[in-house]
C-alpha cells in the first residue's frame, strides 16, 4: 500500500518536474500562437488541435500553481523545481524556436503591399531572430560562448524592430479593407464632434461599405472605451493603429518591470539559472514579436490594449500603486465586454479583493454611463444583441466552428461547462499575481475555445496573460511579494475595537437600421 502511494505521488508530481507552471505556460503559449498562425487564425483541423493542446497546457499549469503560496516557499520550491536551469531552459527553448521560424514560414500580406511591405517583412524576421537569440543567451550557461555580451542588449533590439515592423506595415496598408478599422477610425473622430458611437455608419451607402471590406455597416460591438484610447492617435497620426502599437509596447514595459519588480537580473544570470531574469528578457518580447503579430496590427484589433491594461493593473499591484490597478482594470472593463468574466478571479485575488473589483465594475460602468444614457436601445442592439447573435461558422478556431462542420450546435452550454471548469481552476490557484495572471488567462482561453466565432486576435488576449502570469511567477520574490502583502493589508477596513465574447471578429454584415451616412 506504502509503494502504491509512493508511485501515486510521484506520477502526480511528475508534471512538475517535467514542466511545472512555468513549463506549463511557455508550452501553452506556444501551441496557441503556432494555432494561429497556421491559417491565419482559421479553422484547420491541425490549428484547432493545437489550440486544445495549448488550453490544456495552461490549465496543468494554473492547477499545479498553490494557493496562498508564500514568498519563501516559491523561491524555495517553484523556481527550484519548476523553473531550475536545466528544465526552464527547456521551454524557453521552444518558444525561442517559435519567435525564430514564424516570421519566416508565415508573413501574410493581406492589404499591404509596396516597398513598405517588404520592408516591415525583413524586419519582423530580424526581430524575431533576434528575440530567440535574446531568450536562448539568456539560457545558456557562462561556460558557452557567451562572449561577454548581454541578452538585454539584444532583447531591446528585437522590441525596437518589432515596433518599426509594425509602423512600416501600417504604411504599407493605408486602408485594410476590414470593419474594425473603419469603425474605430471613424468612431474615435466622431467623438470630437460629439457623435455617439452607437447611432454611426461607417460607409455612406451599402455599395460603398462592401467595396470597403464589408462586415459591419451601423454596429459598434464594443464599449466606448476602445474609441476613447485610440482617439488621440487618430487625430494626431491619422490611424488608430498607432495606437495599437503603443499599447503592445507600453504592455511589453510593464511585463519587463513586473520580473524585474522581484528581483530579477536584468540579463539572465551568469550562468542562466536565474529563472526570474530569463522572463525578464523573454515574456516582454512575447507580446510584440509572436508569429504574425504585423498581420494582427494591420487588422486593427484591439486586444493590445487589453493587454496593457490587465499587465497595467498587475504591475500597479506589485508595486504598491493599488488606485492604479483599479483604473487599469476599469480601463479594460470599459473597453471589451468580455473582460467581465475576469471580474471573480480578481475578486479572488487577495491582493486586489472584491471591494476593488467592485470599485473597478463601479468606475467602468459611470464611463459607460453616458452612451447608454444617450441611446439605451442602440447601446443595447450594438454591445450585447449582436455578439449574442452572431452565427456559428465554419472557418471559427472553436470547437463549436468544428462541430458546425458536422450540423452540430452545441450552443451557449459547451460555453458555460469549460467556464465553470476554468473558473474552478482559477480559484485553485488564487493567492498570487501569477495565479491571477494565468487563472485569467485559462478563462479566457476556455471562452475561445467553446465561442461561437473565434480567431486569430481573441487567443493573444489568452498569449498576452500568459507572458505577465510568466514575469511574475519565477520573479515573485521579496519585492513583490511585500508590496502585494502590504496592498492587501492597507485595503482592509479596520476592526472594531482596539485594534484588519468574445467579441467575436464580425464576418457578415448586419443589416442597416439607420439612414443618415456619418463618415467624418
Amino acid at each position: 500500500m506504502r509503494e502504491a502511494n509512493d508511485t501515486q505521488r510521484r506520477g502526480r508530481a511528475g508534471w512538475g518536474r517535467t514542466a511545472g507552471p512555468v513549463g506549463g505556460l511557455l508550452i501553452g503559449w506556444s501551441a496557441l500562437s503556432a494555432a494561429i498562425a497556421a491559417k491565419d487564425g482559421r479553422y484547420t483541423a491541425g490549428a484547432l488541435l493545437l489550440a486544445v493542446g495549448g488550453t490544456v497546457a495552461i490549465g496543468a499549469a494554473v492547477a499545479s500553481l498553490r494557493p496562498g503560496a508564500t514568498a519563501a516557499a516559491r523561491r524555495a520550491g517553484s523556481r527550484a523545481a519548476d523553473s531550475g536551469p536545466a528544465r526552464g531552459r527547456r521551454w524557453w527553448w521552444v518558444v525561442a524556436a517559435g519567435l525564430a521560424l514564424g516570421p519566416v514560414l508565415r508573413h501574410p500580406r493581406y492589404y499591404a503591399s509596396g516597398p513598405a511591405a517588404t520592408v516591415s517583412d525583413g524586419l519582423a524576421l530580424a526581430a524575431g531572430l533576434l528575440a530567440a537569440t535574446a531568450i536562448g543567451w539568456a539560457t545558456v550557461p557562462s561556460g558557452r560562448a557567451r562572449w561577454g555580451a548581454r541578452p538585454g542588449g539584444f532583447a531591446g533590439l528585437a522590441a525596437a524592430l518589432a515596433v518599426a515592423a509594425g509602423l512600416s506595415m501600417i504604411v504599407a496598408a493605408p486602408a485594410p479593407r476590414i470593419d474594425v478599422w473603419h469603425l474605430l477610425q471613424i468612431s474615435s473622430r466622431g467623438l470630437v464632434d460629439g457623435r455617439d458611437l452607437y447611432r454611426q455608419r461607417w460607409a455612406p451607402n451599402a455599395a460603398a461599405h462592401q467595396a470597403a471590406g464589408g462586415g459591419l455597416l451601423d454596429v459598434y460591438p464594443y464599449l466606448p472605451g476602445s474609441s476613447v484610447l485610440l482617439a488621440p492617435f487618430r487625430l494626431l497620426a491619422g490611424d488608430v493603429r498607432y495606437g495599437l502599437l503603443a499599447a503592445s509596447a507600453l504592455a511589453a514595459l510593464f511585463i519587463r518591470r513586473l520580473a524585474l519588480a522581484g528581483g530579477a537580473r536584468a540579463d539572465g544570470g551568469p550562468d542562466g539559472s536565474d529563472p526570474a531574469g530569463v522572463a525578464a528578457i523573454g515574456a516582454p518580447l512575447l507580446v510584440l514579436v509572436f508569429p504574425e503579430s504585423t498581420y494582427a496590427l494591420q487588422q486593427s484589433w484591439t486586444e493590445p490594449l487589453l493587454v496593457a491594461a490587465l499587465a497595467g493593473m498587475v504591475w500597479a499591484v506589485a508595486t504598491g500603486h493599488t488606485r492604479l490597478a483599479v483604473l487599469a482594470l476599469a480601463v479594460g472593463l470599459a473597453s471589451k465586454q468580455h473582460i467581465a468574466l475576469l471580474l471573480p478571479v480578481a475578486a479572488a485575488w487577495p491582493a486586489f479583493g472584491p471591494r476593488r473589483t467592485v470599485a473597478a465594475a463601479g468606475l467602468a460602468a459611470a464611463a459607460v454611463a453616458p452612451w447608454v444614457i444617450a441611446g439605451p436601445r442602440d447601446f443595447w442592439h450594438d454591445a450585447v444583441v449582436t455578439n449574442l447573435n452572431y452565427p456559428v461558422l465554419d472557418d471559427s478556431l472553436s470547437l463549436p466552428g468544428w462541430l458546425h462542420h458536422f450540423g452540430l450546435d452545441p450552443g451557449f452550454g459547451l460555453t458555460v461547462v469549460g467556464l465553470v471548469l476554468a473558473y474552478g481552476l482559477a480559484w485553485r490557484a488564487r493567492g498570487t499575481a501569477t495565479g491571477f495572471a494565468a487563472g485569467s488567462a485559462l478563462v479566457v482561453v476556455a471562452l475561445d475555445l467553446t465561442n461561437k466565432q473565434t480567431f486569430f486576435n481573441h487567443y493573444t488576449l489568452a498569449m498576452g496573460l500568459v507572458a505577465v502570469a510568466l514575469a511574475t511567477h519565477p520573479g515573485s520574490g521579496p519585492a513583490v511579494a511585500a508590496a502585494t502583502a502590504t496592498a492587501e493589508v492597507a485595503f482592509r477596513p479596520p476592526a472594531p475595537g482596539p485594534r484588519e465574447s468574445p467579441i467575436p471578429q464580425p464576418a457578415r454584415p448586419v443589416p442597416a437600421r439607420r439612414s443618415a451616412p456619418d463618415t467624418a
